[in-house]
């Protein structure tokens, strides 16, 4: 039985690996955005915050778990507060250190690649002071920068993270029906 056991643990292993090496790939060539375009919020001190501690992190390679799991100022909230062009070439750092399971819950990245493309929060307006639309709309609009071989290990790291929670979680589920897959298949 254990013979069996540690033949699984190695073909995740394995799996795992191969799915970090197409992260690597795929977000190899993305560009950093500039210090300037880390956030486009102003609102509150999380993104003064955020500016701060990327300011000048032009490798996500090179990134702690430990840092982007507390980033910024211990308020884990890094993910919530990037810019797209931000988020984009960040967002590598952050799928493989949830892979390796190193990050604080809180900070993992399936909340934003998810949450605001699900049935019940992709409708919400935003108010006009914050550019009007809906969430969903505002969401997808920052996804698309995002390329094909980048949607693919996307899509591949969020059945990841649905095998690693016991194959139901409705957010991801949705997520994937709903945007994600479409969006893999070019009809997003």
């Amino acid at each position: 039985m254990a013979f069996n056991d540690n033949k699984a643990c190695a073909a995740r292993s394995t799996v795992m690996q191969e799915l970090i090496d197409r992260i690597e790939r795929a977000f190899a060539q993305v560009p950093y955005p500039g210090d300037l375009h880390l956030t486009d919020s102003t609102y509150g001190e999380e993104p003064a915050d955020l500016e701060i501690e990327f300011r000048g992190k032009t490798d996500w390679r090179v990134l702690s778990a430990d840092f982007l799991s507390q980033a910024p100022n211990g308020w884990g909230t890094a993910l919530s507060f990037f810019s797209d062009a931000a988020l984009h070439f960040y967002l590598p750092a952050y799928l493989i250190a949830d892979l390796r399971d190193e990050l604080d819950s809180a900070s993992t990245p399936d909340g934003r690649l998810c949450f605001y493309v699900s049935p019940l929060t992709a409708p919400q307006k935003i108010a006009r002071a914050f550019g009007g639309g809906t969430m969903g709309e505002r969401i997808r609009a920052g996804f698309d920068r995002f390329d094909a071989p980048q949607v693919a290990v996307i899509v591949a790291y969020l059945w990841w993270k649905l095998d690693s929670c016991g194959g139901y979680d409705p957010t991801i589920e949705q997520a994937l029906e709903d945007y994600w897959l479409p969006r893999e298949a070019g009809a997003g």
